[in-house]
């Protein structure tokens, strides 16, 4: 792999971060009515968990973002990990979140849009592309930089090279909703692998898989929460909220169409929120975000977690990959939360 392709796959991973960390800050806001779990400990205890010191929890107490080292559970993947305190009410956030604030501040998103389940073609009805994306799509092959299944290239090989873009943002739009439902029907065993030219398929269940079970406090403090991630859709805990949606987002010249479900999830008076990418256009593999949103007397405790799976860091180097590239994840994640946390104070 060159140095060039690898600055590029950070930089759309530095992106990527950006938009689950603010997203997952804001989605752990809404009102959920607490129900019966497994009990959540108070902040600094499970900031202490976390392997954060004394100092450190101080640090958060007073108003700064601490990170934290998150082990990378496989050699594709990158990590981040932080708390932070935000001094404002659940109530707060709520409102803020209804805003659309950070919808509007990300100056990278071209289109999105919710989906109703179990959805339908008109849901994807504002995800257009470029005359240039539509021909990567007719061109797509194993070897190419789009994430396909074998299925999904021999559909757009079919449309023949002089399709019309309007026919490839149809084909898009149909396989998009058929990934949809397939998740939301058979959860991770749903999601078709991608297609590679070396190395056999990619796996982005697989990788949301690995990801899950490498949430050791999440199976300690929410055994219902972490089950669920795995068995989903069986076994949701009661009062879980679920949210699916598309992105199309365009950062150095890098047109990413993004599949992605937020499920917030009360545990007494904590919340239990993740973010799932489950299908990612080019870039990157799948990325899982957990957060966790703890009441205090000086507003509420927020911690971090963030998994990403990508082929962009394997190989030869690649523990120096990794490591370069969850530290600028982590840099870009922190002006992001800091951002949204201005907005929200």
């Amino acid at each position: 792999m060159s140095m060039r392709s690898t600055s590029s796959q950070l930089r759309g991973r530095r992106r990527s971060r950006a938009r689950a960390g603010t997203l997952a800050l804001l989605a752990l806001s809404l009102g959920v009515a607490p129900a019966s779990a497994a009990p959540v400990p108070d902040a600094d205890t499970l900031l202490s968990e976390a392997g954060l010191s004394a100092d450190q929890i101080a640090q958060v107490h007073a108003g700064q973002i601490v990170r934290s080292d998150l082990d990378s559970a496989s050699e594709r993947e990158l990590t981040s990990a932080m708390a932070f305190l935000v001094k404002a009410t659940p109530q707060q956030l709520v409102a803020d979140s209804k805003q659309d604030l950070l919808d509007q501040s990300m100056a990278d998103t071209t289109g999105y849009g919710t989906v109703k389940l179990p959805g339908t073609a008109a849901d994807f009805g504002k995800l257009t592309l470029k005359s240039e994306q539509a021909q990567a799509y007719l061109k797509a092959s194993p070897s190419g930089d789009l994430n396909l299944s074998a299925e999904e290239i021999a559909a757009f090989r079919k449309l023949g090279s002089g399709a019309p873009a309007s026919a490839v943002e149809q084909e898009v739009r149909t396989q998009l909703l058929a990934r949809l439902q397939a998740y939301h029907t058979r959860g991770l065993a749903g999601i078709a692998p991608y297609a590679r030219s070396s190395g056999g398929p990619r796996s982005a269940g697989e990788a949301l898989r690995i990801a899950t079970t490498a949430s050791k406090l999440l199976k300690k403090y929410a055994p219902q929460a972490y089950q669920f991630l795995l068995s989903y859709p069986e076994g949701k805990p009661p009062g879980t909220e679920e949210t699916f949606r598309w992105e199309q987002i365009d950062a150095h010249g890098e047109p990413t169409i993004v599949l992605t479900q937020v499920l917030l999830i009360p545990d007494g008076d904590a919340w239990v929120a993740v973010q799932r990418q489950y299908y990612v256009s080019t870039g990157y593999n799948a990325e899982q975000a957990v957060a966790a949103l703890i009441p205090t007397k000086d507003g509420t405790v927020m911690a971090y977690a963030n998994r990403t799976s990508t082929d962009q860091v394997t190989g030869f180097g690649g523990g120096a990959k990794r490591s370069i590239g969850s530290r600028l994840l982590s840099s870009q994640l922190e002006a992001m939360f800091e951002k949204a946390r201005a907005k929200a104070q």
